[in-house]
This record gives C-alpha cells, structure tokens and sequence, in this order.
C-alpha cells in the first residue's frame, strides 16, 4: 500500500458545505470581494450570498427539505452557482446535469434522480418539458432568465420568485455525514450512476487538493469545462470560492477563440483545462499571438494527457500542465503532478491523505513497475451508487475503498501511469493487450496528432487492435504511412501488441464530457461512412 502525506485536517460535525466554500468568506472580511465574473458583471461574496439565501428559501417554499433532490439543468450562470449552495444550505442533495442532452436524455435523469425541484434556463425548457412528459410524473421547474415563454402548470419564474424572497435563510441542520449532492459516473458502460456524497467528503477533497495547489484571493480562476462536470464544479468553484478567489462564468459553449478571448479579458492566473481544448488551442490560427503570461497554474483532467501533447503546449504557451486524475466515485484527484513537480504524461504522484494499493491478476499486490488494478482510499470516497447494490457493492467494498477498475502502474520515482480500464483489455491471440499501451506508442509517431486504439472484431469474429489515427496536418494518409505507423509501433513493443489495423479519421468524435466517443467512432465502422480519403487500412 502507498501513502500520501497525511495532513492535520478535522471536520467539525455541524458544517455544511454551503459555509465551508462560500458563506466562510464574509467572517474572513471578503464580503465586497469580487466572486464571481459572469458576461459584463460582478457579483461580489455579499451579492452571491444573498441570491444563495432567496434561492434556498423559494427551494422551502416549494418543498425541499432534508435530503430531498434538486436538479440543476443550467448554462454556467451565478443561478448555477446559488443553486448549488442554496440546495445544500436547505438540507438538500445537489446534483446536475449537462445542458447539452435530448429529451430523453433528461427523462432518464427525472427518472433516475427524482428529483424535488429542476432548475433550468430558456436553453434547456423545452427538452427538459419532453423529458418529463415521457417520464409521466410530476416535476417542478424553476425557469431561470428575463425573457420566458408562457410557463405551464407546475412551472415558475426564477427571477419571479427570488425577487419576492428574503435574503435572510435560516439554514437546515445536517451534519458533515449528511448527504450533501451526486457526482454522475461518466457511464461509460451503461446509464450515468449517481454516486453519494456527503458534506464531509466535499471537505476532504478540497483540504487534500489545496495543500498541493493552493489557491488565493487574488487568483482569477477560468474553466474551460462546464460546472456540470464534477472536475470543473469543484476545482473551478468550490475550491477556488473556499480561498477567496475570482472564479469566471461563461455559459455558451468554450471554442479555442472564445478562449483566447476569455483570456485576454480576465486575464486568468489558474485555468482549468481538458487535452481536448488544448489540441484544439495548438492547432487555431489564433495561438501564434496569444498570450498566457498571466497564468501560474493550467490543470487539466478528464481525459488522458500525453506526453507529447503536454510538452507541446508547454513549448507554445510557456505554461506547465499539471495533470490531475480523480473520479466521480473518489471525489478527490488521488493523484497529482504539483507546480513544478511535472512529469509529462503521468498522472502524478499520490494526493495527501490518500492511500492507493495495486493489485494483479491474481489480487496480490503488485510491485513497483507493475501494471495492475488500482484501489483508492480516502475519507472522500462515495458511499454507493444510487439504486445499484450490486455494482456498489463491487465498488465500494468497505472501509473507505474504492474499487477503481483502472489499471495504473507507479514508476521509480512514486509517479503513476493510467494504463487503461480493466475491462477494456483486448485478447489477442489468446494474450491480453492494453488499449492504452498501444496508444500511448501509436501518439509518439511523428505523423499522428491523436489516437484512440479498441479492439475491433474482423469477419471471423477474432479481436483486432485497431488504432483510429488523426494525422497532424503535413501527413498525408495512404497506405504507406499506415504501415509506418505498424512498423514504428513493432519497433517499439512486443510485436503481438502492435495495431493491425490503422484507420485515418479527419477528427476524434467526442460524447458529451469531452471524451473520445468510442462508440460513435465503431458506428462509422459499420456505416461505412468514413470516406475514401481518410479510411485506409493496413495490415
């Protein structure tokens, strides 16, 4: 087993979440303090206070109580925000949902979720209204914005209702172990789970991550994922509210320009990133002249960041990249490369007060240098999965563990490397292959720009390690260059390990958090849509 340092940390039994990140701040003298930048506004610590104390007492008026559920469908808006801490404040459980989905999308969430009261913006009204419609039960709305079309039974006016409200809210009494809101696994392998948490948790997370990357009030925090991811929502506003800091609300979707953009407004000193986006940086037109100087911190999460991707925006921007890897089920990034402690590619080193063990296949631990099965704990990690005994009790085994089901190896000098998902191996010629070995090797040719390697089943049903290729711009596919890319890679590891297959793609489609849609990429297998011009293969 390995250890993170343990730090000198002590939950008091009384505190929420509401006050530990937010309200804290007016005992500091930080009530006039900016809080937040939202579009051409301010919204000083006093001013999100009192929206926070309206929203929670118009969540009584309409019935929320101890650990009853609201659900937040917003743009990134301070109504996000005060809904957030609003919920807590009351008694409630927080959770949320992107504002990107189908209307059966959010019909599987009310149904799931269950929620009190859904809180929703003119964006996602009407996909929300079918939701509920094919769910067939009753759910309240709080339509959030000025210009609202008729609202129907059972809907009400934000503004309406907060406007009319008291800024004075008597708040509930949970206790740090009383449920405090959801982070929704990325369901990669079915629906999104949602997983319990508890006040406590919140803590944990933000005192283990702040002691590697501390925040202050004079930091300007910029996301670019939006808050209904739970990396953005605590990194990029919990934790950055917790130290006083500024934290920046942008609602429309964030393109590289509008990112430039951002920047050169707000002049960020953190900026929470994705390797998504920062490809896309890389290759705008804008890059060339844009300048990051003000920034001392760039973290990024969510999806693997290579080490060629990671020195080629340090090389463009002048900025370190710190990655960070953590989970819905963990809450707390168990693993962290610090300021000035980078290692390209790594997932970092443990996070204080985590402890992490690797198993092998045959559930011994295993040694350093060896890839196996990843184990956290902590005080952060979630108590089960809602309505899923059976997979909780796989997750969550007991006394704080989480089961990851990632397969990590720690290097000579304590860092550790993602090697991929446990049941993502794929056997081939009866010896099983990681995906992510085969892509990490496949991204270091000098052609390819990004990659995603699967197992793809040939006529004959036997799995073949297939590596969908974005090329960098001066590579032309062909043939040729998929053989190149084969024999680079039979150069490079055990033969059996190279992809037999490469499959030029003129893009990486991405689900709804950013990630690689694996399986749209295999629907364009089965349409046979690719194109003549980027679907070469090579054996």
């Amino acid at each position: 087993m390995r250890t993170g340092q343990a730090l000198n940390f002590s939950i008091g039994a009384d505190v929420s979440l509401t006050s530990y990140f937010l309200e804290h701040n007016l005992q500091a003298g930080r009530g006039d303090q900016v809080a937040a930048y939202y579009l051409d506004k301010t919204y000083t610590f006093n001013e999100l206070c009192a929206l926070t104390n309206k929203l929670g007492n118009v969540l009584k008026q309409l019935g929320i109580g101890m650990e009853d559920r609201v659900l937040l469908a917003l743009q990134d808006t301070p109504e996000w925000l005060a809904g957030w801490f609003a919920t807590m404040k009351v008694g409630g459980v927080a959770t949320h949902v992107y504002t990107y989905l189908t209307a059966a999308d959010y019909g599987y969430f009310i149904g799931y979720v269950q929620p009190g009261v859904v809180v929703v913006d003119i964006n996602t009204l009407e996909a929300m209204r079918e939701g509920v419609r094919q769910e067939g039960g009753k759910t309240i709305l709080l339509v959030a914005g000025e210009e609202l079309p008729p609202l129907q039974a059972d809907e009400y006016s934000f503004d309406t209702l907060v406007d009319a409200a008291s800024s004075v809210l008597h708040p509930a009494s949970p206790n740090s172990e009383s449920l405090a809101f959801w982070n929704f696994s990325s369901g990669t392998t079915g629906k999104p789970k949602g997983v319990l948490h508890s006040h406590a948790h919140g803590m944990v997370a933000c005192e283990s991550f702040g002691h590697v990357c501390q925040f202050s009030p004079d930091d300007v925090v910029l996301r670019v994922p939006k808050l209904f991811f739970h990396y953005s929502r605590d990194a990029g506003m919990n934790w950055a509210l917790r130290s006083g800091a500024r934290v920046c609300l942008c609602p429309e979707r964030i393109t590289p320009e509008r990112l430039f953009d951002l920047i050169r407004k707000y002049r960020p000193t953190v900026l929470l990133n994705v390797p998504t986006m920062m490809r896309a940086m890389l290759n705008s037109p804008e890059a060339a002249n844009a300048d990051l100087s003000s920034l001392r911190l760039c973290l990024s999460s969510g999806e693997l960041l290579s080490e060629q991707l990671c020195k080629e925006f340090t090389n463009a921007f002048g900025v370190n990249v710190m990655n960070v890897h953590g989970s819905a089920e963990t809450c707390l990034a168990y693993f962290i490369n610090g300021p000035g402690k980078v290692k390209p590619g790594s997932s970092g080193t443990i996070a204080p007060m985590v402890q992490v063990k690797i198993f092998d296949a045959d559930d011994n631990e295993a040694p350093q240098g060896s890839t196996g099965k990843l184990w956290v704990r902590s005080l952060a990690s979630g108590l089960a999965y809602h309505n899923e005994p059976a997979k909780s009790r796989d997750t969550f085994p007991g006394d704080h563990w989480v089961n990851t089901n990632d397969l990590f190896r720690e290097d000579e000098d304590g860092y550790f490397w993602y090697m991929g998902r446990a049941d993502d191996m794929i056997k081939v010629s009866g010896v099983y292959v990681s995906p992510l070995e085969v892509e990490l090797c496949v991204a270091k040719h000098p052609a390819v720009q990004e990659c995603v390697v699967m197992g793809v089943a040939d006529t004959d049903q036997l799995m073949k390690t297939t590596a969908f290729v974005v090329l960098s711009p001066e590579a032309e596919p062909s043939e040729d260059t998929a053989a190149d890319i084969i024999a680079f890679c039979r150069a490079r590891m055990a033969p059996f390990k190279a992809p037999r297959k490469i499959h030029f793609q003129p893009d990486l489609p991405r689900s709804g958090q950013g990630k690689v849609d694996r399986r749209a990429l295999l629907a364009r297998l089965s349409a046979g849509n690719e194109g003549s011009n980027h679907a070469l293969t090579a054996v």
